[in-house]
């Protein structure tokens, strides 16, 4: 993995690379331009020399001397002006040399061929650089000829050791060096505080965009450099502001959705083009009993109903609209009203759909109950209706004659008649109690004064039936916080029940005592009992255990209701103990005041 540079190095790197590259070529280019300038110089200057050199050869040389005196005129020549002469016949034979001995002279190679020679004997002047064996050291060497090319005489060469110029380029070169690495020291400052100061304002837009991504809107960069990064400084702060500005107002929108979303009774959810949820509101969880956020699933797979599919699938195929009504399944099911609708618009969710799911059970229930108690009480009146009419045919087509049969008949009409006006009662007693039209008027009520009161209603009748009336009372008075004739109507409709199923012989028993948070008033019995099963609806309108039973003594049904609506509107509550062969007991539980 390769190392991570920051900015700052990176410019620190490149300044110093383009600094090293600078001066790298200059140096390069100034040391070959001073040796070639030095050179000029020294071989114009040699040139020089070399003229001067071929006048005096030309003055004091003659062909016909011997080799000893053109080696002392070299010697001479060599020594007055510092360089090496060489003396050099046309035919290449040296006779002279101020660096060779003269018994070294026969010994030397031919010079007919040498560079300088050649071109001093075509053009009266030639020079070249190169190595020499004699001496072992690069040379500069300049030849002039003595005469002209037509009757050559002699080829003077002058040769000078490069050395010193060597030496020189070399002092040129540590010169140079040395301003290399001072400059290089200068730009490494100088591109280390720009770099910094570069970097630094970057570094702390880099900070605060980091603390930005991390979720706190809340830094800014501040410090503006007066360059480009001071620029982007100003845009990121200036973004900064707007994108919190901006997600201040999302987050305010998506809180007041989530709060009508759980402020609404009703049910929402909301499905995007391919049919999978994306929102539902708690309202929905509760209606449908999810126990786990169905959002990624389809509608199918969180309530199996065709129904449902069905306005889903024809609003997401392009259908505006689509209504139904739905019943769920489980152990609370419920009946639903749902509404669907195609979701318009160019945004990611368009082409979806919303659906509302309105709560209509307590409708259904109302409805159900409407139906229930119209066919409730015309059968109810219809038997009475029936023989009091029957009864009067009767009497009309000869009956009313015969002082037996009359007399039967008359009761038969009183009988029902009466049975009319207990149903009719009780219906406009229960009537005013759901409508709340009969608030109890609560006062303080003796219980002792209201077990007399009952039990003396009911003393002969339980007499008649062989029955055994008991009554419990705490040894201190007991009062009940409550409506005198109401409490009164509601234990003589449990007492009526009791005496009624008991079988001669048996008990029914009124106790009161306290309780818990207020009053108890239980009435037993020894009768039948009732089964489990038609307990949960023991206390609707019109129920019974044992229809036949019931009508045959003159029940209408509505006794229990009656109890249970005056228990509610005491903001009581009523209790049953009730097993088949072991009679029965109903509980009121009445508030304390």
């Amino acid at each position: 993995m390769k190392p991570r540079l920051s900015f700052q190095t990176r410019v620190l790197i490149g300044g110093l690379a383009v600094v090293l590259c600078t001066l790298l070529f200059v140096a390069v280019l100034l040391e070959r331009s001073l040796g070639e300038r030095i050179l000029s110089q020294v071989q114009g200057g040699l040139e020089k020399q070399l003229t001067l050199a071929v006048d005096l050869v030309s003055d004091r040389w003659r062909p016909s001397q011997g080799l000893d005196a053109s080696e002392n005129l070299a010697e001479d020549l060599g020594r007055k002006l510092g360089l090496r002469i060489t003396l050099i016949t046309p035919q290449g034979l040296v006779v002279g040399d101020s660096e060779v001995g003269r018994a070294d002279l026969e010994r030397l190679e031919n010079h007919a061929r040498r560079p300088e020679v050649v071109a001093a004997m075509t053009s009266g002047q030639g020079s070249s650089i190169r190595y020499s064996s004699t001496l072992g050291v690069d040379l500069l060497y300049v030849a002039g000829l003595v005469g002209d090319p037509s009757r050559p005489g002699l080829v003077v060469r002058l040769a000078l050791p490069l050395s010193e110029l060597n030496r020189t380029l070399t002092g040129v070169r540590r010169l140079v060096l040395g301003a290399m690495l001072l400059g290089v020291l200068l730009s490494v400052g100088v591109a280390f505080f720009m770099a910094r100061g570069i970097s630094r304002p970057l570094k702390d837009l880099t900070r605060t965009a980091q603390i930005i991504a991390s979720g706190d809107l809340s830094p800014r960069v501040r410090r503006y450099p007066r360059h480009e990064v001071g620029d982007l400084g100003r845009a990121f702060d200036r973004m900064a502001d707007t994108l919190q500005q901006k997600i201040e107002d999302i987050t305010a929108a998506h809180d007041r959705q989530d709060g009508i979303l759980s402020a609404m009774m009703e049910g929402v959810m909301l499905v995007d083009p391919e049919g999978r949820i994306l929102l539902v509101n708690q309202a929905l969880m509760r209606l449908l009993d999810l126990t786990r956020d169905p959002v990624g699933l389809t509608s199918s797979e969180m309530v199996r109903n065709p129904d449902l599919q069905d306005a889903v699938g024809a609003v997401l195929a392009g259908q505006p609209y689509q209504s139904r009504e739905i019943r769920t399944l489980g152990s609370n099911p419920r009946h639903l009203e749902v509404h669907v609708a195609r979701l318009a618009g160019d945004g990611p969710q368009a082409g979806g759909a919303v659906a509302v799911f309105h709560d209509i059970s307590e409708r259904k229930r109302v409805e159900k109950m409407r139906r229930d108690f119209v066919a409730n009480v015309s059968h109810e009146l219809r038997t009475p209706l029936t023989a009091i009419r029957g009864s009067a045919e009767t009497l009309l087509d000869g009956a009313l004659e015969s002082p037996h049969y009359a007399k039967h008949f008359v009761e038969m009409i009183e009988r029902h008649t009466q049975r009319l006006q207990r149903l009719v009662e009780d219906l406009l007693d229960l009537a005013r109690l759901e409508s709340g039209q009969a608030p109890p008027k609560k006062d303080a009520v003796d219980a002792a004064e209201l077990a007399d009161a009952v039990l003396a209603t009911f003393s002969d009748l339980a007499a008649e039936k062989g029955l055994e009336l008991t009554r419990s009372l705490p040894r201190e008075g007991l009062k009940l916080w409550g409506d005198r004739r109401q409490l009164e109507q509601a234990v003589l409709n449990l007492m009526d029940n009791a005496i009624k199923y008991t079988q001669p012989g048996g008990k029914v028993g009124l106790s009161f005592r306290a309780g818990e948070g207020g009053s108890v008033i239980a009435v037993s019995d020894t009768g039948p009992g009732i089964d489990p099963q038609h307990l949960p609806r023991l206390f609707e309108r019109f129920y019974r255990v044992d229809k036949d039973r019931s009508r045959e003594m003159g029940g209408t049904g509505l006794g229990l209701a009656i109890v249970k609506h005056i228990v509610q509107a005491h903001g009581g509550s009523l209790e049953v103990d009730s097993q088949p062969g072991r009679g029965s007991e109903f509980r009121l539980i009445i508030p304390a005041a």
